[in-house]
């Protein structure tokens, strides 16, 4: 499979309907044509709570897409909730192996302090670190008894934020079942360069999200305490890729040179035009580059 058959959108910005996701039968058909007609073959599949698997997987299907890597969150940080999160995990690796994909990213939900101060390590613990890289590496193997492999996804806003935590997790899994799944955007924000962090971990990364950043706007928002809600969805940090300030040409030459993962476009909410407009840019300025023109690999 090419490198163009592996590269994917995550429908997010489709979906967005307040401060929640429309999942509706009608909303995903509408979504899953935008993006048949914005030239992918291959969506962040996730199954909604009123599919099957395999009902999802033909909805699909019926617009010529694919099922690629979704995602699973949880609270690893509480090791009283650890058995509930972990069949969690594995409850969700058993779906995605039933659509056929063999790799979904995970990682630590999102919590209050780090929504109000984003990107910047507010009340880091060392010893919640160890605790969440121990309860992610036990819900990584779970998936991978289902056939998964679970990478690691560092997201703003959530206790495995900036470069100390993310090396943190995965240093202390290093020979287990946790992969990495990197989103180049999240790094950035968190001032993780993507290159070198991608360079180091390159061989345990299976997935990618591709998400670029608006760098002004992101040294705006932390020098003046902005919310990750603010920063997201007023100030538009994040932008298509190649419209943003960061060297994503860089970060794909820093993958292994047979790499065989999947990329996924990400964008919360559009920077530049409607969510069509904005998935149609993703992709023409990602098969602009040499990377993906022709890439067997």
């Amino acid at each position: 499979m090419s490198r163009r058959d592996r590269l994917a959108i995550n429908p997010l910005p489709f979906l967005l309907e307040g401060s929640g996701l429309d999942l509706s039968p009608e909303r995903l058909r509408a979504t899953f044509d935008d993006i048949a007609r914005a030239g992918y073959t291959a969506v962040h599949a996730d199954v909604p709570p009123q599919f099957t698997p395999s009902e999802y997987g033909e909805l699909l299907s019926s617009f010529g897409l694919r099922p690629a890597p979704g995602y699973f969150g949880g609270f690893f940080d509480d090791p009283d909730a650890r058995r509930d999160t972990i069949e969690g995990a594995r409850r969700q690796a058993a779906a995605t192996a039933e659509l056929g994909v063999d790799t979904m990213f995970i990682a630590q939900h999102m919590c209050d302090a780090r929504r109000a101060h984003p990107a910047v390590g507010v009340e880091s613990s060392a010893e919640r670190v160890a605790i969440m890289a121990d309860g992610l590496e036990l819900a990584a193997q779970a998936a991978r008894a289902e056939g998964v492999t679970a990478a690691l996804h560092p997201h703003v806003g959530s206790w495995i934020e900036v470069e100390e935590e993310v090396r943190g997790v995965l240093d202390r899994t290093d020979g287990g079942a946790l992969a990495f799944g990197p989103d180049t955007g999240h790094l950035a924000f968190a001032g993780t360069h993507p290159v070198e962090l991608v360079a180091d971990y390159r061989e345990r990364v299976a997935a990618i999200h591709l998400k670029d950043l608006d760098t002004a706007a992101a040294a705006r928002v932390l020098a003046e305490g902005t919310s990750y809600f603010e920063a997201t969805r007023t100030d538009r940090i994040w932008a298509e890729p190649g419209a943003g300030g960061l060297d994503l040409v860089g970060v794909l030459d820093a993958l292994p040179e047979d790499f065989g993962g999947w990329y996924v476009v990400e964008v919360d909410l559009p920077k530049h035009g409607s969510p069509f407009d904005s998935a149609v840019l993703s992709l023409e300025n990602l098969l602009a580059l040499p990377y993906f023109a022709g890439g067997a690999r």
